[in-house]
């Protein structure tokens, strides 16, 4: 395929979705803050969402794949080394004109090439699809869908989180209170008592009061959320279907 001829749309459409099709940052956000568990058991990890591909079937050895850098306008070309019947995964698709013809394209990854991070992509002509590749808008849509059912269901299933104080000198203890009987505000107050540095704690309620959480740990004692980091947390089996649990990675 000669390149030259591509209309820099193709340029333009890459870059449209590169911070989420591209490469992947969106999908690789922890579901929850980093230092949580994921899991039916109590351990220390985090989780980010794999993207959904479609396999693909070499047609022929070493097919040219098309090469857009995010700074630059026109195409280039490399050598893929593939070769016949092996697959391959592609995530989206776009479409480009050469001269009067319209060319699909399959994205199929991001890498590093001559020093310039490049989006990657394999005509459809040289390859066979297990099934339909979505368009560029339609993969994004779907990646925030899978992102959001997920995030969901882990806060549905959490049951509690283990915290402890970040400073060595501990965390101060606030206790909640109504200024009167008929109010409806709670006031939280400092108290002269604090929790102690690597002491850990269970919790399964989080306060907001205006722009601050509070943590309960128990005997009408909170903490604030920013004092406190999160050692682990407990969930119960995640009720999700296959083909959204199967893109869970936990780290």
């Amino acid at each position: 395929m000669k390149t030259k001829k591509l209309f820099t749309s193709l340029a333009a459409a890459v870059m449209l979705s590169a911070g989420l099709a591209g490469t992947g940052m969106a999908m690789g956000q922890p579901v929850h803050a980093a230092g949580t568990t994921q899991s039916s058991n109590t351990k220390t990890g985090t989780v980010s969402v794999k993207r959904r591909t479609v396999s693909a079937t070499v047609n022929s050895d070493n097919p040219k794949l098309v090469v857009v850098a995010k700074d630059q306008t026109n195409p280039d070309q490399i050598d893929s080394n593939y070769t016949k019947g092996q697959t391959i995964n592609v995530l989206w698709s776009t479409e480009a004109k050469q001269g009067d013809k319209t060319v699909t394209l399959y994205y199929i990854e991001n890498r590093t090439i001559n020093g310039k991070d490049s989006f990657v992509f394999i005509p459809s002509t040289d390859v066979t699809t297990s099934g339909n590749v979505p368009t560029e808008s339609a993969f994004v849509e779907q990646a925030n869908n899978d992102i959001k059912a997920i995030q969901d269901a882990y806060k549905r299933s959490l049951q509690y989180i283990t915290v402890t104080p970040k400073s060595k000198k501990g965390a101060k203890i606030y206790y909640a209170y109504k200024k009167s009987k008929k109010s409806k505000k709670i006031t939280f107050a400092a108290s002269k008592k604090t929790i102690k540095y690597g002491k850990k704690y269970k919790s399964s309620m989080i306060v907001k009061n205006g722009k601050t959480r509070y943590v309960y740990i128990g005997k009408k004692r909170y903490v604030k959320q920013s004092a406190l980091k999160i050692v682990s947390a407990k969930y119960a089996p995640l009720n999700l279907p296959d083909d959204l649990k199967n893109l869970i990675v936990e780290n």
